[in-house]
């Protein structure tokens, strides 16, 4: 799939590549069942340009086509997957950010999500509500200028340390058809967000994935991405294009390894 490539997006991957070769599958065993957290290679994705590969050249960042998105996904999962997962969900909101994002909020959050200063998540999945989105019951209810949010938010990736998370949320609890009423709004660490625990998987580890409560948290009403309520289903939508790419692509990634490992 190369020859889809810039001689720039070549290079990235090929420096990726030499990256996971020489610094993380040499120890990845060891790392991956002692469940710790990967700070040095998440420094060293820094540096490469991992977390800027959504985020527009005039907010700092080094955007790539998708071919060598899904490249990059896949060698970093074929050293390993958690690597992936530390930057899939940073991804989608950066490209949230770019797609709908007001100028203010671009400029907000693009060049720290750029560098990796801030690394962000999405939080979507709800305790008993799976993969059905419409049947949310986290809430936003304005109040005065504020939101104020309540629910509960489960198996949220990287929800521990990143510093912006993207809450998919009703701000119209009445509205029909339902997906009228469901808004993003950005969120950070702050009274009344309460990172309850991080949940026992029997892989995936190093990176946490946690459940979040929501109770009384206020956030200004301009943190809903794009300014206008009610969009964010459509949103979301969209933004997951990219990370089942994502998703299918760190499959591709575990399996190269497994072949390789069997050579």
């Amino acid at each position: 799939m190369s020859h889809y490539l810039s001689d720039e997006e070549t290079y990235l991957v090929k420096t990726v590549r030499e990256f996971i070769d020489r610094e993380v599958k040499p120890s990845v065993q060891e790392v991956e069942h002692a469940n710790e957290y990967p700070e040095k290679w998440i420094e060293q994705m820094k540096q490469i340009g991992i977390y800027g590969l959504a985020v527009p050249e005039e907010y700092g960042g080094m955007p790539v086509s998708m071919p060598c998105y899904a490249q990059v996904t896949e060698e970093l999962a074929r050293g390993w997957m958690s690597l992936a997962g530390a930057m899939g969900g940073h991804t989608v909101v950066a490209k949230l950010l770019s797609l709908f994002g007001t100028e203010e909020q671009k400029r907000a959050w693009l060049p720290k999500l750029a560098t990796g200063e801030v690394r962000a998540t999405m939080a979507l999945t709800e305790p008993g509500g799976g993969s059905d989105l419409q049947a949310m019951t986290t809430t936003a209810r304005h109040d005065g200028d504020e939101l104020v949010i309540n629910g509960a938010k489960t198996w949220i990736t990287n929800a521990r340390r990143a510093g912006l998370i993207a809450l998919l949320c009703k701000t119209d609890p009445a509205a029909t058809p339902r997906h009228k009423g469901i808004s993003i709004v950005l969120v950070e660490h702050g009274p009344g967000l309460t990172v309850s625990r991080d949940l026992p998987k029997l892989g995936y580890k190093g990176v946490e994935s946690c459940e979040l409560s929501f109770d009384g948290y206020r956030a200004p009403a301009t943190a809903i991405l794009g300014g206008e309520p009610g969009r964010g289903f459509a949103q979301m939508m969209k933004g997951l294009e990219t990370g089942r790419i994502q998703v299918a692509c760190r499959a591709l990634g575990v399996a190269a390894a497994a072949l390789e490992d069997s050579l």
